[in-house]
């Protein structure tokens, strides 16, 4: 799956999760307009894909809705872009965009009002060599300590520029004939190398572990949304910095042995919009007072004036792979 589909994949997600929120009270009462749901992440390249759906009032009850035959306006600096409509809200816009460029948006559909946005072409942040190293973590849950796999990825801030960044790790997956999953070749001859995302423990990582043990009694854990680790630069601003990414150890049962996948680190950098909204959205999902309605967090529904979402530039830089060899 390439870079912009997965993080459409996470626009999708969001337009679930901010529909779906819950309260105990007479929701009929309340009074709302359905509005353009825009979702835009535009990087370096020839195309990029536009989604638009048609929010839910917080009143009604049913599904949210693709929207077909929308009118919209795509500019890089000003210059127009084909728009193509690839059908169930999907439509492509057909421009060369370059580090720097000025992105504007206009969507309108029947009934709805016009919404708009932009945003910038960001520059990517290079990774250096991914190093592995096993370690042993202490776990509130568990008390106790448990092992992990270690990813440790150096790269270098912009030092003339506040940045914000995301960071997912990955892992080679290979698919036989029948449709299985292994993380190596198999005799039945792998058909098709896939890319599995992989949930990461964050205790290790100063920028990445951003609660203590009071948000813990709380109700809030540092599992970000979709895996999607979100952080700024805050802490290291133009300095070179080590991010350390912890991993479940894999045990293969058939070889009685640990074994490692081959994993890449993708370091996103991205616009603050962009932070802003994801980072909004994963402490709603990860908060257990919020999803139970004992605490209030309000979704940032991003910049998208006139409408609901998000329109937000990024570049993607992909480590080399790594295998961590466990000695016998």
């Amino acid at each position: 799956m390439s870079y912009t589909h997965h993080l459409l994949l996470l626009a999708l997600l969001a337009i679930v999760l901010l529909t779906s929120c819950r309260d105990d009270f007479n929701i009929n009462a309340v009074k709302s307009e359905p509005k353009l749901v825009l979702y835009c992440m535009p990087t370096v390249g020839d195309t990029t894909n536009i989604l638009l759906s048609r929010s839910l009032p917080v009143n009604h009850q049913g599904q949210v809705i693709s929207i077909d035959g929308a009118r919209i306006s795509y500019t890089v600096n000003g210059r127009p872009a084909t728009v193509i409509a690839e059908g169930n809200g999907l439509y492509k816009a057909v421009a060369r965009q370059t580090v720097g460029d000025r992105i504007h948006i206009e969507a309108e559909a029947d009934g709805l009002p016009a919404v708009s946005a932009q945003t910038t072409i960001l520059a990517p942040v290079s990774v250096g060599d991914v190093s592995t190293k096993e370690v042993s973590i202490y776990s509130d849950d568990y008390e106790g300590a448990e092992d992990y796999l270690q990813l440790q990825i150096p790269f270098t801030d912009p030092a003339e520029t506040k940045d914000y960044y995301a960071v997912q790790v990955r892992a080679r997956i290979f698919q036989d004939r029948d449709g299985n999953t292994y993380y190596y070749p198999t005799p039945n001859d792998g058909v098709d190398t896939l890319e599995q995302v992989v949930t990461v423990n964050t205790e290790s990582d100063p920028v990445l572990k951003k609660l203590n043990s009071i948000d813990y009694d709380f109700g809030y854990d540092n599992y970000n949304y979709e895996d999607f680790y979100v952080f700024t630069d805050n802490a290291f601003n133009g300095k070179t910095y080590t991010l350390r990414l912890n991993l479940n150890k894999i045990y293969d049962m058939d070889r009685s042995q640990r074994i490692s996948p081959y994993y890449y680190v993708v370091l996103y950098h991205i616009t603050p919009e962009f932070y802003h909204f994801v980072s909004t959205i994963g402490s709603l999902q990860t908060s257990d007072l919020a999803k139970s309605g004992l605490s209030n967090i309000t979704p940032n529904v991003g910049n998208v004036s006139g409408g609901i979402g998000m329109a937000a530039g990024y570049a993607a830089a992909k480590s080399k792979p790594v295998r961590h060899i466990y000695e016998e």
